[in-house]
Order: structure tokens, then C-alpha cells, then sequence
């Protein structure tokens, strides 16, 4: 848009442009309800022109869209990951946040959401489900080869209307409006068991937005099964008192008295490995209001009180902040599944920033439990920025690496 020349070439600049075309469109009677020229159609100038009143932005990565749009009326914004939370503050000041969707509840009459198409249809489903009895219309945009009939189908269990936009660039929107009285939507969290021959079946709750649902994704399984296998080698070398010392600690060391998952997920990762290892006391850390939630829930569900913490874990001087009960050198049990996707780019940046993490947090006798997709190659960064490390499993995609701190 002309008037704002220094965010063209910003990413998410598209996007929140389609957006602002198409409610400046509505508002004139110049667009219809599909985002598709009215060419003659009757339109009642008075009844649109003010609409809406208000905006509820979910999940604008860059803040662009709460930016533009708060130019025309009042936005409030919703953002799972608490990175994306602090861009948007810095880039759409004139915004207003709320923590928790479950407790969305606008004053204004007429209010449309706007929801950026998260990868996770879940996520789509939870959203949809936790605002559709406040706000007349949804829009739900994304890029197009990546807008799936199941939007429409979720958009359809709240809406009497759902319409496609015609693509701008390689951009479109999928719309839902006339909100449904009696609308046939699910409910979070999702309930499941995962069943791992270290710990046989637990519970696990995922809400929609949390990496891998209520299931164990392949490199958590793997991770588990290595830290299970030398926790019992451990266990019985140490029960074995004729050994001498020195063939003791080439045991390893006994259970630890902690867990600490740094990007903790769905939880069943952190719940499975304090069943293994006999640590009374477990922490998960994400960047996602999701998983933290899901982690949560899923230890509760199996009568484990965890500590939860919403942070960046890369950010190690914000996780060990004055109020947070994570300290440097205080944690003899780290695991690492990092992420190395953003959307479909890889990238090991996420995963270089929650290693040079864990070697801060790492406890002198401890160690670092790290799963990686093995074309990575994880494991000098490993030994570079933790310490000793050797690898202790190896499958036909993952690698599992034990670090210890350096001395």
C-alpha cells in the first residue's frame, strides 16, 4: 500500500495487504463477501460501511497485519508462540494482546477474526472452536498451495457460509460467516495413550496448536529408548557391589534428580523419562502457550506434577530471569529434540541456540540427552559447545547423542 512503502518488501507484507484491500472492499461495497467484485450487485452502503468493529488477529507472525488493519479499527491479537507475541508489540503498537483465547470475549457487535492457516489442521480447529460464538466472520488466509479443503470443512462445523477468495499472488483466503447457533465443533485437549516398551502406555493431552498432537513423533521414541536402556545399565552395575569403583562410573552416573526438556512438546517425552529414570522432580520449557499447556495436562494425567514454563529456550538469560526456577548449572538431566524446520525451510539455528542453552543449565556431574534427524550431523556442534559426547542410538532417520559437560 502506497502509504506504507517502507514495509513492502517486509515478509507478511502480502498477506496483511490482501486483508486490508478486502475490508476496505466490504466496507465500500465494492467486494463482496468472497473477497469477488459486486459489479451492479445491490449493496446496502450504510449497513457495511462501519463493519467491523472490531479485529482479533491470530497467530500474524510478523505483526504486519495488526499494523495495517489497527489503521481502520481497534485489533487485538493472539499469538501461540511468545516470540511472535513480542514482534508483534514491537511492529503494531496501537494493538491490544490477550494470553488466552479460551477467554476471548469482545464488547463490539460486528467482529472478524482473522486466523494466519497454521500447518496443524488441530490448530485451525481449536481456534475456530474457542472464538466462533464471538465474531460474525472468520478469515482465514494462507498461501494457496497450502489451503486444503480441510479448512473449509472446519470453517462448515461453525459456519452457514464458507467462501473461497479468488488467489492474489500466491495468497488466498478461505472466509466463514452467518455463525451457527447450534455449530458442531470439537474439543481440546485431545485425549490419547502412547505406548513405549520403557514405560508401557501413558496418558497424553495435546492442544491443537502443539507439535505432534497426542502422538510420540519417531526422534522423542528413539530418545527415550536410549535414556531407558542406560538407565537400566546403570541401575544393575550399581546393585552389583562387588564391582570396584572405578568400574562403577563406567556405568555412568545413577538417576538423576531432575528432568528438564527444553522444548518440551506434548510433555509425553518429559513424563516418560522421569517414569524411567526415578526423577521426582520434572520441568518442560517451550516457546508455545500449546505445548506448555499440553505438557501440563499430560503429567497431571499421570499423576506427575511438572513445572511448565513459557520462554524461548534459546534466550538463556530470560529463562534463568529472576523469577524462574531454572538455573545455570543446576540440571543433571537434559533433553534436546530440536526443531529444524521453520514452515518448510530447514534451518539449525533453533537448535544451536537450545544447545549453547543446555551447556549453560548443565549440571557438573550431568548430562544432555540430544535426538536428531542424522543427516544433521549434530554431533561436533555438540562436542564443541557442551562437551564429550558420543553417540548411544542410531535408527534409520535419528541419532541420539549423550553430551557431558566439559571438564
Amino acid at each position: 500500500m502506497e502509504q506504507f512503502p517502507e514495509l513492502a518488501a517486509v515478509p507478511g507484507f502480502p498477506q496483511a495487504r490482501i486483508l486490508t484491500e478486502y475490508v476496505l472492499g466490504r466496507r465500500s461495497g465494492e467486494l463482496d463477501v468472497s473477497g469477488r467484485a459486486t459489479e451492479g450487485t445491490f449493496v446496502d452502503a450504510e449497513a457495511v460501511a462501519g463493519l467491523p468493529h472490531e479485529f482479533l488477529v491470530v497467530d500474524d507472525g510478523q505483526g504486519l497485519q495488526s499494523r495495517l488493519l489497527s489503521e481502520i479499527v481497534p485489533v487485538r491479537t493472539y499469538n501461540d508462540r511468545v516470540d511472535e507475541v513480542r514482534t508483534v508489540a514491537e511492529v503494531a503498537a496501537q494493538a491490544s494482546a490477550i494470553d488466552d483465547l479460551a477467554v476471548f470475549a469482545p464488547e463490539a457487535q460486528e467482529v472478524w477474526a482473522i486466523v494466519n492457516a497454521p500447518k496443524a489442521t488441530q490448530a485451525l480447529a481449536e481456534t475456530i472452536a474457542a472464538v466462533q460464538a464471538h465474531v460474525r466472520t472468520i478469515i482465514v488466509i494462507g498461501r494457496s498451495d497450502s489451503m486444503s479443503r480441510a479448512v473449509n470443512k472446519e470453517l462448515a462445523r461453525g459456519f452457514a457460509r464458507v467462501d473461497v477468495s479468488p488467489g492474489v499472488g500466491k495468497h488466498r483466503m478461505i472466509i466463514g460467516s452467518r455463525p451457527l447457533s447450534s455449530p458442531s465443533l470439537p474439543s481440546f485437549p485431545k485425549h490419547s495413550r502412547i505406548d513405549h516398551p520403557a514405560t508401557g502406555p501413558l496418558q497424553v493431552r495435546a492442544h491443537g496448536a502443539c507439535f505432534s498432537g497426542v502422538k510420540s513423533d519417531e526422534g522423542s521414541a528413539a530418545l527415550l529408548t536410549a535414556l531407558a536402556a542406560e538407565s537400566e545399565f546403570a541401575e544393575a552395575r550399581s546393585a552389583e557391589t562387588q564391582l570396584a569403583e572405578t568400574q562403577l562410573a563406567e556405568a555412568g552416573p545413577g538417576s538423576p534428580n531432575s528432568v528438564l526438556d527444553l522444548g518440551c512438546g506434548n510433555g509425553w517425552l518429559l513424563t516418560a523419562a522421569m517414569q524411567v529414570t526415578g526423577a521426582e522432580k520434572g520441568t518442560g520449557v517451550d516457546v508455545s502457550k500449546a505445548a506448555v499447556a499440553s505438557a501440563r495436562e499430560t503429567a497431571e494425567a499421570n499423576g506427575l506434577d511438572v513445572e511448565t514454563i513459557l520462554a524461548d529456550a534459546t534466550d538463556v538469560q530470560a529463562l534463568t530471569g529472576a523469577d524462574s526456577s531454572v538455573r545455570t548449572g543446576g540440571h543433571d538431566l537434559i533433553l534436546l529434540n530440536p526443531p529444524f524446520h521453520q514452515g518448510t525451510t530447514i534451518e539449525t539455528d533453533t537448535a544451536a541456540g537450545l544447545m549453547h542453552t543446555a551447556a549453560e543449565l548443565l549440571a557438573p556431574e550431568g548430562r544432555i540427552f540430544t535426538v536428531y534427524n542424522s543427516h544433521l550431523h549434530y554431533r561436533e556442534t555438540l562436542e564443541r559447545v557442551i562437551g564429550p559426547s558420543e553417540q548411544v542410538a542410531r535408527t534409520s532417520k535419528f541419532t541420539v547423542v549423550r553430551s557431558l559437560r566439559r571438564g
